[in-house]
């Protein structure tokens, strides 16, 4: 399966690819890194479609959005069309919440979703609010899609005193094809 692949180059990726330390917010983490790496690595895989905000651009596809594979020169990352067409089957609607993530791919039969976060460490910890947030959008997207890959990115050192379960809540959410990126950013 294409989307299975392509998922794992990109978590291991994800996790060894030196970080750039221009990062001042979570939205420069995404256009800075994020972006560019999967659309790399998607340009390896001719039956994945990747999807990502828009960011301001208002270039679509040509000579139409269509489900036209990554390597044509047409297809245009980060068109509002596609964007926003990719609601209707990537995003979770619960509780009477709507729930959209940071970039979606799918091949012709399962589906990806990438949530990321970017916090500062105070006193050692997480801010306790992100880490649920971030945690609850990825339980959310495994409701819906094959693989979902969490990256979170952080500022400043963490207390090993409160990493004591850190490997049991990786391991479950594994088991829900949930896969975890932690890095810290200098």
């Amino acid at each position: 399966m294409s989307i299975r692949r392509f998922a794992e180059d990109l978590t291991k990726a994800l996790s060894q690819r030196p970080l750039p330390k221009s990062f001042l917010n979570e939205q420069d983490f995404e256009q800075a890194f994020i972006v560019p790496l999967a659309a790399e690595i998607v340009a390896r895989y001719s039956t994945v479609l990747l999807y990502t905000h828009p960011f301001g651009n208002m270039t679509c596809c040509s000579p139409k959005c269509t489900a036209i594979s990554p390597v044509n020169s047409g297809r245009v990352l980060g068109c509002p069309k596609c964007w926003a067409a990719s609601k209707a089957w990537a995003s979770v609607a619960a509780f009477g919440t709507h729930h959209t993530f940071d970039l979606v791919a799918k091949d012709d039969s399962h589906t990806l979703a990438v949530e990321l976060k970017m916090v500062i460490v105070k006193g050692g910890r997480m801010p306790n609010g992100e880490i649920q947030r971030f945690l609850g959008q990825c339980s959310l997207a495994a409701t819906k899609h094959t693989i979902v890959i969490g990256v979170f990115g952080y500022r400043g050192i963490l207390n090993n005193k409160w990493r004591r379960d850190t490997d049991a809540v990786t391991k479950t959410l594994e088991g829900q094809n949930v896969h975890l990126v932690f890095r810290g950013i200098e």
